[in-house]
């Protein structure tokens, strides 16, 4: 149910989910009545002038799903025999999850982590819709500015080979990682 509740909002376009957060977000929006409600703030945050917070908290919204299925897929996988093992050995909870759980569900992790690496560093429109300030940029806003509202497009010509650098290093060690992986099951 809960796997079913993360991928329900797949099934609607990111950029119409995003919108409504900024119906959510707005100073009438349903998170200001209910923060005043709850007398946790005076009066109405202003969410939508280039507060970071309402950005991370879309960026997360919108690409939590992309973190949490490899990882829940993972998991699943988890021989449950060897978690009985441990509870029978006598092993705490945490020091099982630290010595057993972690370790198997690292590769997990890093698909997770690359999957939502990959598409939120381009991403240029969460930061417009949630903010526009200057003060929330991503790198992705950056390169867009560079490339269509200057003359210094050799600069932003700079920045999309910096950026694409970068994701050719993470997805070179997610690829020898997983060869690694592989070839230690065999």
């Amino acid at each position: 149910l809960l796997l079913a509740l993360i991928l329900a909002p797949w099934w609607i376009n990111y950029l119409m989910r995003m919108l409504a957060w900024v119906n959510l977000l707005q100073e009438d929006g349903y998170v200001n009545d209910t923060l005043t409600a709850l007398h946790l703030v005076g009066q109405p945050v202003n969410w939508l002038s280039g507060n970071p917070l309402a950005v991370i908290l879309g960026l997360t919204y919108g690409y939590v799903p992309f973190f949490i299925v490899p990882l829940y897929a993972t998991l699943d996988r988890i021989d449950g025999r060897l978690l009985e093992a441990s509870r029978d050995l006598g092993v705490g909870s945490v020091r099982t999850f630290l010595h057993l759980t972690l370790p198997l569900s690292r590769p997990g992790l890093l698909t997770a982590a690359v999957i939502t690496a990959l598409p939120m560093f381009g991403d240029y429109y969460t930061n417009g819709l949630l903010s526009g300030s200057p003060k929330t940029t991503m790198v992705a806003n950056q390169i867009e500015f560079y490339l269509l509202n200057s003359s210094e497009k050799e600069r932003g010509a700079g920045l999309v080979l910096i950026l694409s650098a970068l994701l050719l290093v993470l997805m070179a060690y997610y690829l020898i990682s997983t060869h690694r992986a592989s070839r230690e099951v065999t």
